[in-house]
């Protein structure tokens, strides 16, 4: 019997280079450079009906509830479409936030015809397989709020970023604050802290710094994630 795919249950936090196909035709969108803090949505940007690609930069996915609570789904890096679903389905309470000076192209919806599926099928099959992966990664946040303690989520966090954000040696870059990842984790800053604390005592984890964590121990991180 084959070995599950242990390093298969987990997903990106910054989703990165999912949509690289797309650069051929960035001639037919427009560019634009916003700085950090932008709020992209259809209130700000009501002429901007849409998507957009990642070039440079990170962009936060948020969703606000009518109570006003902001939840934290994941993040957008470079090469990635974003502000697919409210091109497509108006989805208000969805915004997106620029977290770094930021540079994106942007494509009108109407540039989406059949000639352009004819002439392009392998970019609508790329943003597909996009949209997957990010149903998963929802998917997959909402399960583990209800199912993993915040220790474990922690863990699973860190292990996600050693498994797609190392830099070199055992040295991965978060790009996030602590307040940031407490909020994607939906967890208290303070919780965060415990935790961190607990695995910087134990030695599997070096100081979190938003450009610098080491890893010592991903093996660790691991067993705690997955226990």
């Amino acid at each position: 019997m084959d070995s599950p795919n242990i390093e298969g249950e987990f997903l990106p936090i910054i989703l990165i280079d999912l949509n690289k196909p797309w650069e051929k035709i960035l001639d037919l969108g427009a560019p634009m450079s916003l700085p950090p803090q932008s709020l992209i949505s259809r209130r700000e940007f009501p002429s901007k009906n849409g998507m957009y690609l990642m070039r440079r930069g990170l962009v936060k996915l948020s969703h606000t509830s009518l109570s006003g609570k902001e939840k934290t789904h994941f993040f957008i890096g470079r090469n990635t479409l974003f502000h697919e679903t409210p091109m497509l389905y108006e989805a208000c309470h969805y915004s997106f936030t620029c977290m770094e000076p930021t540079e994106i192209v942007f494509f009108q919806k109407k540039i989406i015809t059949p000639d352009f599926v004819r002439q392009y099928p392998e970019l609508i099959l790329n943003m597909l397989e996009s949209f997957s992966i990010k149903a998963s990664m929802l998917y997959a946040n909402l399960c583990r709020e209800h199912s993993c303690s915040v220790f474990a989520r922690v863990c699973r966090a860190l292990y996600s970023m050693h498994l797609y954000q190392q830099q070199s040696g055992n040295l991965a870059v978060p790009r996030l604050a602590k307040q940031e990842l407490a909020a994607f984790l939906g967890i208290h800053r303070g919780s965060l802290h415990k935790a961190l604390s607990r695995l910087y005592d134990e030695g599997a984890i070096g100081a979190y710094r938003k450009k610098e964590l080491p890893i010592h121990d991903a093996g660790a991180l691991l067993e705690y994630a997955l226990g």
